[in-house]
């Protein structure tokens, strides 16, 4: 079964592509490819031309159940991007690489457990054999206040 498939098996969908602001002006690419390896930039839990989660801090005006949840959904508008950018989901060999940032307040501790909303859900829809390595850190601050923002590298078939 395709990764397609099985998201629509789980209910779940890829967000819109991500509006970008009025007055705001981004100077990169959503996706860079290299031969059979594609970087992804930074996401956030968008949805289309809004935010799909809470803005603000984790440990203050976010929860630690909110923010797993925005990883998700930052999940969601990775696979996203890489559906608009390389005509599919299924060609990913590997997560090489992923880098979770977590806005949270000093002294926050549970930045795994926050990123863990993205990488569960590649787990389940392309198996723990095809995770690579993963980075999750705390913040001062994110773009736009938001709670999460995760990038990252993946080998192609």
């Amino acid at each position: 079964m395709g990764v397609a498939e099985l998201l629509e098996e789980r209910g779940l969908a890829i967000p819109p592509a991500q509006v970008v602001p009025a007055g705001v002006r981004l100077t990169y690419s959503r996706l860079a490819r290299w031969g059979a390896v594609a970087y992804i930039a930074g996401h956030g839990p968008t949805y289309g031309d809004g935010w799909g989660s809470p803005l603000g801090k984790v440990g203050d005006s976010v929860s630690v159940a909110e923010a797993v949840a925005a990883a998700e959904l930052t999940a969601l508008n990775v696979l996203g991007t890489i559906e608009r950018e390389l005509g599919g989901l299924d060609g990913i060999a590997c997560w090489l690489k992923t880098n979770g940032y977590v806005n949270a307040v000093d002294g926050f501790t549970e930045h795994a457990t926050v990123i863990n909303g993205f990488s569960d859900l590649i787990v389940d829809l392309y198996g723990r054999d095809r995770l690579g390595a993963r980075t999750s850190v705390g913040v001062p601050h994110l773009p736009f206040d938001m709670p999460v923002e995760i990038d990252a590298v993946v080998a192609l078939r």
